[in-house]
């Protein structure tokens, strides 16, 4: 089955995922995309609460129980610097992020899709958290995130993501964008690469969907403004 392409870029809020779609990713492939990622979060939650090294690997694991495979998968590294530095995507693809997070802080209209993502991704969330924990961390919490893009090329649907655990204790936050020297903070990262087996996908796609909205929790949200 086909379906029509998208001319533009998009992005949404996925439990405590940012997820770019580049230009091409068909608005069914999209959908199938933000609805695994969500239902795979679910269950990494439920099995894993704040174990965030067991977190990553239930979520990988729900993901190919539903027709995903692996393609990639990066060592863990320790960040030095600025998290979007490590991010080992090209530079339209790491443009494209920087523009999904600005709006999502930015603009008004992306408020609901900023608590979703402050809620999901952070143990206490701070006034300005996601500003601080996408880049050096600060103040004093844990808890993961992942920055994701996904593409689609004949129909293959693939999505790259950034896996970050972070851990900041007891500093006062001082800067956006550099270290003073007194944030105590760790953040690893690793990089995977997931591909959508979409035949197979489609024996399930109604399942799971029906299964979201029978939670009566909508962990999902658009972000406007890219």
């Amino acid at each position: 089955m086909s379906f029509p392409l998208t001319e533009s870029a998009s992005a949404a809020v996925c439990v405590s995922t940012l997820l770019v779609f580049l230009p091409g990713v068909t608005a069914q492939h999209q959908e199938d995309v933000r609805n695994s990622f969500e239902f795979a979060a679910r269950a990494a939650d439920r099995a894993n609460g704040d174990d965030y090294t067991g977190w990553f690997k239930t979520f990988r694991s729900t993901l190919i129980n539903i027709h995903w495979f692996n393609q990639q998968d990066g060592l863990e590294q320790e960040v030095e610097g600025l998290v979007f530095d490590s991010l080992d995507f090209s530079d339209s693809e790491r443009e494209l992020l920087i523009r999904a997070l600005n709006a999502l802080q930015q603009k008004a209209e992306n408020e609901d899709a900023l608590k979703l993502f402050n809620q999901s991704v952070l143990n206490e969330v701070g006034q300005d958290a996601i500003g601080r924990l996408l880049f050096i961390g600060g103040g004093s919490y844990h808890g993961k995130y992942q920055l994701a893009v996904c593409s689609e090329r004949n129909g293959a649907v693939a999505v790259s993501t950034s896996y970050a655990r972070f851990q900041v204790n007891g500093a006062q936050y001082r800067s956006v964008l550099y270290s003073d020297g007194k944030v105590e903070t760790n953040t690893t990262i690793s990089l995977h690469v997931l591909g959508l087996n979409s035949d197979l996908y489609e024996r399930v796609r109604d399942s799971i969907k029906r299964r979201l909205v029978d939670s009566g929790i909508s962990e999902q949200a658009p972000v406007s403004g890219l």
